[in-house]
């Protein structure tokens, strides 16, 4: 992120009116450091073009697709040559529980899978992450290694050092 420095001075408002960078203090320093605008998106950042995002591609990939198993988790790999690889995830009631448990494995489960997008296949794959109950006890270190070795044993995942 960019950040500006202006001068405190320059923040003078009149009175009744909101600085936009909050609450100044009066024994603070002269120049205050505020961000700039957003000047780009964020490169570990999965956008709406990596993402599974209806029933029908959910289904293509149920129906068709191979299933990896682990502890926490299943994975569903649809190969899809010539198109770029996408994701999908699913936390279902049954499996998972009530909405705040299935939110909170589906945000795990997403976050780790965003975090080792770089070293995924960037062409040729559709995947679906089915959250089972254990996803909410396990350590985020074993829910890691886990997505890691799914995706790894489906042919996905490039080494730890390489990027492609």
């Amino acid at each position: 992120m960019r950040l500006e420095t202006i001068a405190v001075a320059d923040l003078a408002r009149p009175s009744g009116t909101r600085s936009p960078v909050g609450l100044l203090a009066a024994s603070g320093p002269a120049l205050v450091r505020v961000p700039g605008p957003m000047t780009h998106r964020h490169p570990e950042r999965l956008g709406s073009e990596r993402k599974l995002r209806n029933s029908r591609e959910f289904v293509a990939v149920q129906t068709g697709g191979t299933l990896f198993r682990g502890r926490c988790m299943l994975l569903l790999v649809l190969p899809r040559p010539g198109e770029l690889t996408r994701v999908g995830f699913i936390a279902s009631k049954r499996g998972v529980g009530g909405a705040v448990q299935r939110n909170r494995a589906r945000r795990r489960l997403r976050e780790i899978v965003r975090r080792r997008w770089a070293r995924v296949a960037d062409q040729g794959y559709w995947m679906v992450f089915i959250a089972s109950r254990a996803a909410l006890d396990a350590s985020h270190e074993r829910l890691a290694a886990e997505v890691e070795s799914l995706l790894a044993s489906a042919g996905i995942l490039a080494a730890a050092g390489a990027e492609h």
